[in-house]
C-alpha cells in the first residue's frame, strides 16, 4: 500500500474513532504494547468515581477500590495501592483533560486522559502513576 493510501486510511479510522487514542505525549518513549491495551473508551463513569476526579483502579474495567485525585499533584507515590501499578483509569473531571505521570514532580512517561474517557485496561504503557496535572495544553 502506498504512503498517501496509508495516511488517508489513518486518518478516516481517527475521524471514524473521535481521534482519542492512548499514546504518551510528545517527547516520551512508547513501549510497544499489544493492542489491546491503553485503549481509551468513552463511556459513562463508573458509579464509585465522583464527579471532578481522575479515579486509578488497581483492577481492569474499573474494578476494586480507587485511588481518587481531583486537582494537581507532584507526590502520589505515598498513597500507594492502584497509583503502584494501575490497571485502568477514568477521567470524570468537570473541565479538561488530565496527564499522569510515571514519575513524581510531573516526570518520566506521560500519557493525556480527556475528559470524559477511561482506560479499560492500561497495561504496560503506564506502569505507575506517581504525579498528575490538569489541563496541561
Amino acid at each position: 500500500m502506498n504512503v498517501r493510501k496509508r495516511i488517508a486510511l489513518t486518518a478516516a479510522a481517527a475521524a471514524v474513532s473521535g481521534g482519542l487514542a492512548l499514546a504518551p505525549a510528545a517527547g516520551a518513549s512508547a513501549a510497544p504494547a499489544p493492542a489491546e491495551h491503553g485503549k481509551v473508551t468513552v463511556q459513562r463513569a463508573p458509579a464509585n468515581c465522583p464527579r471532578g476526579y481522575l479515579c486509578v483502579y488497581p483492577k481492569r474495567d474499573y474494578k476494586g477500590t480507587p485511588k481518587k485525585v481531583r486537582s494537581n499533584n507532584r507526590n502520589l507515590k505515598r498513597y500507594g495501592g492502584a497509583f503502584n501499578l494501575p490497571m485502568s483509569a477514568y477521567n470524570n473531571g468537570t473541565q479538561c483533560s488530565v496527564t499522569v505521570y510515571e514519575k513524581p514532580n510531573y516526570r518520566g512517561r506521560h500519557a493525556k486522559l480527556n475528559r470524559g474517557t477511561g482506560w479499560k485496561f492500561i497495561g504496560t504503557n503506564i506502569m505507575t502513576i506517581y504525579s498528575n496535572k490538569w489541563c496541561v495544553r
